[in-house]
């Protein structure tokens, strides 16, 4: 009997030096990604004087990181919450993306969630210009083989019913020569020799809205 107290005893002192402060050690649990609720994406957000962001909390989520960015600007703004909303004051009449970044205390791992567009309205209007172009590839610094590239990328638009148009600007010194206007593909396949390459798009909806994508950089090996 004193043998088994004995062994018990040994047991209870092994999962206590293995604890702090008595508890048992767990391993950090790494944060999971929020679902962004609102503004929704890809719609017109009207606001008065600050846009209120809302998002379903996370599991094993201590705080939040929230990083909108003007896509006419390349601007960003980011703030920190330990709760699943925050309002945020913006200039308006321009389009924005945002996205939160969960974080836990206990791990430097963190998690992101999708990334959602909307467009900052102080009044209601009739029509938008499209979202700047997300560029899909190549991608901002990314290395090409020569030869035939595909350029190629995305639109929304608050406006679902327009349609658009592209030009697309590609050159090796400032992205300002035009190759292509007035397509209505979203790729442009290119033949291309070493060296750097910067290029653009331009969107345009049939009401007369334009937008631009900003300059991307790639290099042809």
């Amino acid at each position: 009997m004193k043998k088994i107290a004995y062994v018990f005893y040994l047991l209870l002192l092994v999962l206590y030096s293995c604890s702090s402060d008595g508890f048992e050690y767990r391993d950090p649990v790494d944060p999971s990604a929020a679902n962004l609720s609102k503004p929704t994406n890809n719609t017109e957000c009207l606001e008065v004087d600050a846009v209120k962001f809302e998002w379903n909390k996370s599991d094993n989520t201590d705080s939040y990181t929230i990083t909108v960015i003007d896509l006419i600007s390349s601007e960003s703004t980011v703030k920190n919450s330990n709760t699943n909303s925050i309002e945020i004051t913006l200039t308006k009449g321009r389009p924005y993306s945002w996205q939160i970044t969960s974080k836990n205390k206990s791990t430097s791992k963190t998690a992101k969630s999708e990334i959602w567009k909307f467009y900052l309205s102080g009044t209601a209007n009739t029509n938008h210009a499209p979202f700047p172009a997300e560029i899909i590839s190549p991608k901002n610094d990314a290395e090409v083989s020569a030869g035939s590239v595909e350029l190629s990328w995305k639109v929304d638009d608050v406006d679902t019913g327009d349609t658009h148009k592209f030009d697309i600007y590609l050159d090796q010194t400032d992205a300002s020569t035009i190759i292509s206007s007035d397509q209505s593909a979203t790729t442009k396949t290119v033949t291309l020799t070493a060296g750097i390459y910067y290029w653009n798009v331009t969107s345009k909806d049939d009401k007369g809205n334009h937008s631009q994508s900003g300059v991307y950089k790639f290099t042809i090996k």
